[in-house]
């Protein structure tokens, strides 16, 4: 019986790509946010079919596009972090062909920002 040739049943290259992920900025470390920011997290990324697995968060005070160029992210959503190149808030604001999203800090989220958010998210996710 033959033996198969040794590269025959190698994966091509697209099964080991890495996806874009969705960039989250926050200005405080991961381990400093309480369980209900956590949480509100989980429920904001859940809204758009997302879960927590599927984003990369960073913590930063204040932060540009290029900073994460080297991650490819697929959008950057920044909950309290300033971008060093806009202020807008609760829009799509492409920098360098990335949409980025700045919203209020977690814990200062009430139910207006929230529902600007959500807006926002909409269409950043279903456009």
């Amino acid at each position: 019986m033959a033996q198969p040739h040794p590269l025959e049943n190698l994966y091509q290259e697209e099964l080991y790509k890495i996806h874009p992920k969705v960039m989250v900025v926050v200005p405080r470390p991961w381990k400093d946010l309480s369980p209900d920011e956590i949480s509100l997290l989980r429920k904001i990324f859940n809204a758009v079919k997302l879960s927590l697995d599927a984003v990369q968060i960073v913590n930063a005070k204040q932060f540009s596009v290029d900073d994460f160029k080297t991650f490819q992210p697929l959008c950057i959503i920044a909950f309290g972090s300033t971008l060093k190149d806009s202020s807008r808030m609760y829009e799509n604001v492409l920098v360098g062909g990335i949409p980025v999203v700045m919203a209020h800090e977690l814990r200062a989220l009430d139910d207006a920002t929230k529902k600007s958010l959500w807006t926002i998210l909409r269409q950043v996710f279903h456009s």
